[in-house]
């Protein structure tokens, strides 16, 4: 008897426990589209939506992609300042920032055929510099294969790059290195219910202090973006291993103005390599970084000294070197070749 009425209450207990959370994640959920509306506009690219912000103009336009899990608005450091002289563009991906979700599986492919839907239907006109940071320089090289003609010049911004665990077997895995097989769409499901539980909310409370340049407003904003459980469980289905691999392959621009640019202290603050083993995985991230900017006969290669893997935060000023120099080779370019369009 005691013990049926000991499990009963343990019942109701969790059952309230549960609903609270509930309770706590719509009340957050809706205090936040309050205090933060949309940034952009939303665009059809055939049953579903992505957001995209533009601003200024002249061409080519800048258009720039996140690194995984982030959204559009993390570029709030640089976007503004090229809008100054030509058009630059930030969007969500698929399930992040204001963007609906996609199908599986989210993979560069997917991503790149969405941008190029929603640059179309959002009537912005190429020719493109694509700007990629970490996964994101990996689907904007994609998006290069596909559409070779659209793209005038890429700068990638510490971009992962195909083979790279292999060629570094110390640095962090990724979720796909670790398990190649395991499921991600169960998992995403799995991250998402329980985020509407609350529980990833109150996990987020306690926040990294905002980069300098950075509003305690605009952070917060971000903050509020990242942590929706529809936008985490996106970021688990992006892909950032072999799949991708497989779909960028040996194809790469000869002779594409290219800059690439490398964090000097990538793994600094990572928990996940040895501290023994964290000279080399830098020499050799380095190294991989250096190759890729190789790969075009115009490729340059420079690393940012002082600063981690976030570079968009820890040094934009040199996103917005590299872009203004890209920008400057093509339009001499077009200059020199008078057959070309103008850009």
């Amino acid at each position: 008897m005691r013990s049926g009425l000991r499990l009963n209450g343990i019942a109701v207990a969790t059952c309230g426990l549960l609903l609270t959370g509930a309770v706590y994640q719509i009340v957050g959920d809706r205090r936040d589209r309050t205090r933060f509306p949309q940034v952009g506009r939303s665009v059809d690219i055939g049953g579903r939506s992505l957001n995209i912000f533009c601003s200024g103009e002249g061409k080519p336009t800048v258009v720039f992609d996140s690194g995984r899990g982030m959204p559009g608005y993390s570029w709030l450091l640089i976007q503004p300042q090229i809008a100054k002289t030509m058009k630059a563009c930030w969007y969500d991906r698929a399930g992040l920032g204001w963007s609906d979700p996609g199908p599986s599986p989210r993979s560069s492919d997917a991503v790149a055929r969405d941008l190029h839907q929603l640059l179309q239907r959002a009537g912005v006109a190429p020719p493109y510099v694509l700007v990629g940071h970490s996964m994101g320089g990996f689907n904007v090289r994609v998006y290069q294969k596909f559409y070779p003609a659209d793209v005038a010049g890429l700068v990638l911004v510490d971009a992962r790059q195909e083979g790279m665990e292999a060629r570094i077997p110390d640095m962090p895995r990724s979720l796909e290195a670790l398990c190649p097989s395991c499921p991600r769409r169960p998992l995403a499901i799995a991250v998402e219910a329980v985020g509407r539980l609350g529980l990833l909310r109150l996990w987020s409370l306690d926040s990294d202090p905002a980069p300098s340049g950075v509003s305690t407003e605009q952070w917060e904003r971000l903050a509020s973006l990242r942590r929706r459980p529809s936008a985490i469980a996106a970021a688990i289905q992006e892909h950032s291993g072999r799949e991708n691999d497989r779909e960028l392959g040996t194809a790469d621009p000869d002779d594409l103005p290219i800059i690439v640019l490398t964090a000097g202290r990538a793994f600094a603050s990572s928990t996940r390599v040895r501290a023994d083993a964290l000279p080399k995985v830098q020499h050799d991230w380095v190294q991989l970084q250096r190759e890729l900017a190789r790969r075009s006969t115009r490729g340059q290669h420079r690393v940012v000294a002082g600063s981690d893997h976030m570079i968009p935060y820890e040094a934009p000023q040199a996103v917005i070197d590299a872009l203004r120099d890209v920008v400057i080779e093509i339009r001499d370019d077009s200059r020199a070749d008078p057959t070309q369009p103008t850009r």
